[in-house]
């Protein structure tokens, strides 16, 4: 009986996967002019956006805000790396 449940419910999570890519291959198909056009919007869905990197420590950090220990081991590592 569990099984049975655990396998329903696992099959409408499968349909309502399926009707949501149908739904949006719709939407592209009616927004699409020419079949290049629709081509070129199902290939856009499946690429994944780049992520920025990061930075860990600010661009330009003010002299006034530093000390002269941590002035002295910025002009170090810039002259190391």
């Amino acid at each position: 009986m569990g099984a049975t449940i655990i396998g329903l419910i696992a099959l409408l999570a499968h349909e309502r996967y399926e009707g949501r890519r149908d739904r949006a291959k719709l939407v592209n198909a009616l927004m699409a002019k020419t079949t290049g056009e629709f081509r070129d919007l199902e290939l856009t869905e499946k690429v994944k956006p780049i992520e920025t990197p990061k930075r860990t420590q600010p661009e330009y950090t003010p002299e006034s805000e530093l000390s002269d220990e941590q002035f002295k081991k910025m002009i170090e590592e810039e002259n190391n790396g």
